[in-house]
Protein backbone atom coordinates (compact mmCIF):
# COMPACT_ATOMS: atom_id res chain seq x y z
CA UNK A 1 0.00 0.00 0.00
CA UNK A 2 1.03 3.45 -0.92
CA UNK A 3 2.05 5.90 2.21
CA UNK A 4 2.81 8.83 2.38
CA UNK A 5 5.32 10.18 4.92
CA UNK A 6 8.36 12.17 4.75
CA UNK A 7 11.90 11.34 3.53
CA UNK A 8 15.38 12.92 3.26
CA UNK A 9 18.57 11.73 0.93
CA UNK A 10 21.49 12.67 2.16
CA UNK A 11 24.75 11.79 0.95
CA UNK A 12 27.83 12.75 3.12
CA UNK A 13 31.29 13.89 1.34
CA UNK A 14 34.58 15.49 2.35
CA UNK A 15 37.88 15.09 2.27
CA UNK A 16 39.64 11.57 4.20
CA UNK A 17 39.82 11.65 7.95
CA UNK A 18 37.22 14.51 8.51
CA UNK A 19 34.36 12.07 10.25
CA UNK A 20 32.16 11.16 7.67
CA UNK A 21 31.72 7.68 8.60
CA UNK A 22 31.61 8.25 12.49
CA UNK A 23 28.79 11.09 11.76
CA UNK A 24 26.65 8.41 9.60
CA UNK A 25 26.85 5.83 12.26
CA UNK A 26 25.42 8.46 14.49
CA UNK A 27 22.67 9.31 12.14
CA UNK A 28 21.53 5.98 11.49
CA UNK A 29 22.50 4.92 15.62
CA UNK A 30 23.86 1.79 14.16
CA UNK A 31 27.74 0.85 13.53
CA UNK A 32 27.58 0.14 9.51
CA UNK A 33 30.75 2.09 8.39
CA UNK A 34 33.72 1.39 9.32
CA UNK A 35 36.18 3.72 10.95
CA UNK A 36 39.75 4.49 11.82
CA UNK A 37 42.30 7.06 11.97
CA UNK A 38 43.72 5.84 8.88
CA UNK A 39 42.97 7.72 5.57
CA UNK A 40 40.66 6.34 3.02
CA UNK A 41 39.37 3.38 5.38
CA UNK A 42 35.84 4.02 3.43
CA UNK A 43 36.36 2.47 0.40
CA UNK A 44 33.25 2.35 -1.75
CA UNK A 45 29.91 4.00 -1.22
CA UNK A 46 27.64 2.99 2.32
CA UNK A 47 23.94 3.20 2.16
CA UNK A 48 21.89 3.73 5.94
CA UNK A 49 18.16 3.86 6.65
CA UNK A 50 16.56 5.61 9.83
CA UNK A 51 12.74 5.73 10.30
CA UNK A 52 11.34 7.52 12.82
CA UNK A 53 7.99 9.27 13.00
CA UNK A 54 6.92 8.35 9.37
CA UNK A 55 9.95 10.09 8.27
CA UNK A 56 12.15 7.86 6.38
CA UNK A 57 16.07 9.05 6.41
CA UNK A 58 18.26 7.91 3.07
CA UNK A 59 22.11 8.15 4.15
CA UNK A 60 24.96 7.61 2.15
CA UNK A 61 28.36 7.73 3.35
CA UNK A 62 31.06 8.06 0.36
CA UNK A 63 35.09 7.59 0.15
CA UNK A 64 37.07 10.31 0.97
CA UNK A 65 37.80 13.00 -1.43
CA UNK A 66 41.70 13.05 -3.11
CA UNK A 67 41.08 14.33 -5.67
CA UNK A 68 38.15 16.81 -7.43
CA UNK A 69 37.16 14.03 -9.63
CA UNK A 70 36.40 11.73 -6.56
CA UNK A 71 33.67 14.52 -5.28
CA UNK A 72 31.86 14.14 -9.13
CA UNK A 73 32.45 9.84 -8.21
CA UNK A 74 30.90 9.91 -5.18
CA UNK A 75 27.63 11.50 -6.15
CA UNK A 76 27.29 9.95 -9.39
CA UNK A 77 27.93 6.73 -6.96
CA UNK A 78 25.51 7.21 -4.57
CA UNK A 79 22.53 8.28 -7.68
CA UNK A 80 23.51 5.19 -9.02
CA UNK A 81 22.93 3.20 -5.56
CA UNK A 82 19.32 4.50 -5.61
CA UNK A 83 18.30 4.24 -9.36
CA UNK A 84 19.69 0.79 -8.84
CA UNK A 85 16.80 0.33 -5.53
CA UNK A 86 14.67 1.79 -7.95
CA UNK A 87 14.60 5.33 -6.70
CA UNK A 88 15.13 8.18 -8.66
CA UNK A 89 14.09 10.90 -5.97
CA UNK A 90 16.55 13.72 -6.27
CA UNK A 91 18.55 13.82 -3.70
CA UNK A 92 17.41 16.30 -1.14
CA UNK A 93 21.08 17.21 0.84
CA UNK A 94 24.74 17.10 0.98
CA UNK A 95 26.19 17.25 3.74
CA UNK A 96 30.42 18.62 3.37
CA UNK A 97 32.51 18.05 6.51
CA UNK A 98 35.83 20.07 6.70
CA UNK A 99 38.41 20.65 9.70
CA UNK A 100 39.96 23.75 10.35
CA UNK A 101 43.11 23.06 8.15
CA UNK A 102 46.20 25.03 7.13
CA UNK A 103 44.93 24.38 3.65
CA UNK A 104 42.10 25.50 1.55
CA UNK A 105 41.44 22.37 -0.49
CA UNK A 106 37.70 22.52 0.76
CA UNK A 107 37.37 25.44 -0.88
CA UNK A 108 37.50 24.14 -4.53
CA UNK A 109 35.30 21.38 -3.22
CA UNK A 110 32.52 24.28 -2.29
CA UNK A 111 33.24 25.48 -5.69
CA UNK A 112 32.30 22.41 -7.42
CA UNK A 113 29.32 21.87 -5.15
CA UNK A 114 28.00 25.21 -6.11
CA UNK A 115 27.63 24.06 -9.93
CA UNK A 116 25.29 20.94 -8.60
CA UNK A 117 21.72 22.09 -8.11
CA UNK A 118 21.34 20.18 -4.95
CA UNK A 119 21.60 21.94 -1.49
CA UNK A 120 24.13 21.70 0.79
CA UNK A 121 25.89 22.30 4.22
CA UNK A 122 28.63 22.54 6.06
CA UNK A 123 29.82 20.75 9.30
CA UNK A 124 33.53 22.11 10.67
CA UNK A 125 34.34 19.02 12.15
CA UNK A 126 36.73 18.42 15.24
CA UNK A 127 36.58 21.97 16.53
CA UNK A 128 37.10 20.22 20.11
CA UNK A 129 40.61 19.72 19.00
CA UNK A 130 41.60 23.39 18.71
CA UNK A 131 43.33 25.05 20.83
CA UNK A 132 42.26 28.24 20.39
CA UNK A 133 38.65 28.50 18.91
CA UNK A 134 39.14 32.31 17.66
CA UNK A 135 40.95 31.01 14.65
CA UNK A 136 37.45 30.05 13.05
CA UNK A 137 36.29 33.50 12.70
CA UNK A 138 38.53 34.01 9.75
CA UNK A 139 38.38 30.45 8.36
CA UNK A 140 34.45 30.82 8.43
CA UNK A 141 34.60 34.35 6.90
CA UNK A 142 37.26 32.88 3.92
CA UNK A 143 34.39 30.14 3.32
CA UNK A 144 31.47 32.32 2.83
CA UNK A 145 33.23 34.42 0.27
CA UNK A 146 33.26 30.74 -1.61
CA UNK A 147 29.41 30.07 -1.01
CA UNK A 148 25.85 31.74 -1.00
CA UNK A 149 24.97 28.94 1.97
CA UNK A 150 24.48 30.26 4.90
CA UNK A 151 24.67 26.88 6.71
CA UNK A 152 28.36 27.25 8.27
CA UNK A 153 27.94 24.94 11.25
CA UNK A 154 31.35 24.40 13.66
CA UNK A 155 30.83 20.76 15.41
CA UNK A 156 32.27 17.97 17.46
CA UNK A 157 30.04 14.91 16.07
CA UNK A 158 31.27 13.04 19.34
CA UNK A 159 28.86 15.03 21.12
CA UNK A 160 25.38 14.35 21.28
CA UNK A 161 23.87 18.01 21.45
CA UNK A 162 25.79 18.32 18.07
CA UNK A 163 24.30 15.49 16.67
CA UNK A 164 20.87 16.78 17.73
CA UNK A 165 21.72 19.97 15.80
CA UNK A 166 22.26 18.35 12.90
CA UNK A 167 19.81 16.51 13.05
CA UNK A 168 17.41 19.40 13.11
CA UNK A 169 18.91 20.37 10.36
CA UNK A 170 18.39 17.72 8.00
CA UNK A 171 14.53 17.68 9.23
CA UNK A 172 14.42 21.14 7.33
CA UNK A 173 14.89 19.10 4.08
CA UNK A 174 11.98 16.76 4.49
CA UNK A 175 9.82 16.24 1.67
CA UNK A 176 6.75 14.27 0.88
CA UNK A 177 7.33 10.87 -0.14
CA UNK A 178 7.03 7.03 0.21
CA UNK A 179 8.90 4.31 2.02
CA UNK A 180 11.29 3.15 -0.32
CA UNK A 181 12.59 0.81 2.19
CA UNK A 182 11.45 -1.61 4.36
CA UNK A 183 11.19 -0.07 8.12
CA UNK A 184 12.47 -2.98 9.76
CA UNK A 185 16.39 -2.53 7.80
CA UNK A 186 18.86 -0.18 8.23
CA UNK A 187 20.94 -0.89 5.63
CA UNK A 188 20.70 -2.74 1.92
CA UNK A 189 23.72 -5.05 2.85
CA UNK A 190 24.53 -8.52 3.45
CA UNK A 191 25.90 -10.05 6.83
CA UNK A 192 28.41 -11.17 4.55
CA UNK A 193 29.29 -7.54 4.23
CA UNK A 194 29.15 -6.00 7.42
CA UNK A 195 31.43 -9.09 8.40
CA UNK A 196 33.95 -8.09 6.21
CA UNK A 197 33.81 -4.34 7.22
CA UNK A 198 33.78 -4.95 10.62
CA UNK A 199 37.56 -7.27 10.30
CA UNK A 200 38.54 -4.84 7.77
CA UNK A 201 37.66 -1.73 10.36
CA UNK A 202 39.23 -4.17 13.35
CA UNK A 203 42.39 -5.06 11.48
CA UNK A 204 43.11 -1.70 10.11
CA UNK A 205 43.31 -0.39 13.63
CA UNK A 206 45.48 -2.72 15.01
CA UNK A 207 48.40 -2.65 12.25
CA UNK A 208 48.74 1.13 12.44
CA UNK A 209 50.74 1.97 9.35
CA UNK A 210 52.56 -1.02 9.45
CA UNK A 211 50.73 -1.92 6.02
CA UNK A 212 49.97 0.17 3.67
CA UNK A 213 46.63 -0.22 1.62
CA UNK A 214 47.60 -3.71 -0.19
CA UNK A 215 45.25 -5.98 1.97
CA UNK A 216 42.19 -7.50 0.46
CA UNK A 217 39.29 -9.29 2.62
CA UNK A 218 36.96 -11.70 1.90
CA UNK A 219 34.19 -14.22 4.01
CA UNK A 220 35.00 -17.40 2.40
CA UNK A 221 31.94 -18.86 4.37
CA UNK A 222 28.93 -18.17 7.10
CA UNK A 223 27.23 -21.33 8.30
CA UNK A 224 25.24 -22.00 12.03
CA UNK A 225 25.63 -24.95 14.18
CA UNK A 226 24.37 -25.79 17.40
CA UNK A 227 22.88 -22.73 17.89
CA UNK A 228 26.70 -20.98 17.16
CA UNK A 229 27.83 -18.79 14.10
CA UNK A 230 30.70 -20.01 12.28
CA UNK A 231 32.44 -17.39 10.46
CA UNK A 232 35.60 -18.20 7.96
CA UNK A 233 37.32 -15.33 6.54
CA UNK A 234 40.30 -14.60 4.64
CA UNK A 235 42.16 -11.71 4.67
CA UNK A 236 44.76 -11.37 1.66
CA UNK A 237 48.16 -9.32 1.46
CA UNK A 238 50.04 -8.09 -1.43
CA UNK A 239 53.29 -8.99 -0.46
CA UNK A 240 54.91 -12.31 1.83
CA UNK A 241 56.96 -9.91 4.18
CA UNK A 242 53.35 -7.98 5.85
CA UNK A 243 51.85 -11.90 6.97
CA UNK A 244 54.06 -11.99 9.94
CA UNK A 245 53.47 -8.12 10.92
CA UNK A 246 49.75 -9.50 10.21
CA UNK A 247 50.33 -12.19 12.55
CA UNK A 248 52.04 -10.38 15.21
CA UNK A 249 54.57 -11.87 17.69
CA UNK A 250 53.60 -15.44 18.61
CA UNK A 251 50.11 -14.63 16.77
CA UNK A 252 48.97 -12.05 19.06
CA UNK A 253 48.10 -9.59 17.14
CA UNK A 254 45.50 -11.88 14.36
CA UNK A 255 44.44 -13.34 17.86
CA UNK A 256 43.34 -10.13 18.46
CA UNK A 257 41.83 -9.14 15.17
CA UNK A 258 39.84 -12.31 15.73
CA UNK A 259 38.51 -11.86 19.19
CA UNK A 260 37.37 -7.78 18.60
CA UNK A 261 35.83 -8.94 15.49
CA UNK A 262 33.68 -11.25 17.62
CA UNK A 263 32.82 -8.80 19.86
CA UNK A 264 31.92 -6.23 17.41
CA UNK A 265 29.65 -8.62 15.65
CA UNK A 266 28.18 -9.70 18.12
CA UNK A 267 27.00 -6.70 19.19
CA UNK A 268 25.49 -5.81 15.46
CA UNK A 269 23.62 -9.27 15.46
CA UNK A 270 22.68 -9.03 19.38
CA UNK A 271 23.04 -12.47 19.75
CA UNK A 272 24.37 -13.98 23.28
CA UNK A 273 25.03 -17.13 21.78
CA UNK A 274 29.07 -17.99 20.59
CA UNK A 275 30.61 -16.75 17.41
CA UNK A 276 33.76 -18.53 16.02
CA UNK A 277 35.23 -16.64 13.42
CA UNK A 278 38.21 -18.12 11.49
CA UNK A 279 40.64 -15.84 9.59
CA UNK A 280 43.43 -17.40 7.14
CA UNK A 281 46.00 -15.47 5.66
CA UNK A 282 47.01 -15.64 2.51
CA UNK A 283 49.29 -13.79 -0.04
CA UNK A 284 47.07 -12.55 -3.39
CA UNK A 285 48.77 -12.27 -7.14
CA UNK A 286 49.07 -8.80 -8.89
Amino acid sequence: MYKKIKTCITILVGKPNVGKSTLFNKLINQKISITSKKKYTTQKNILGIKNKNKKQYIYIDTPGIKFIKDLYKNINNSINILNNYKIFKKINLIILLIKKEKTFEELRIIQKLNLYKIPYIILINKIDMLKNKIVLLPYIEKIKSYTTINTIIPVSIRKKKDIKIIKKKINKYLSKSKYYFNKKIITIYNNSFIFKEIIREKTMRLIGDEIPYFLKFSIRKIFQKYNHLYIKSNIYTKKKQYIPILKGKSGKKIKKIVNLSQISIRKYLKYTNKIFLYIKIKKYKN
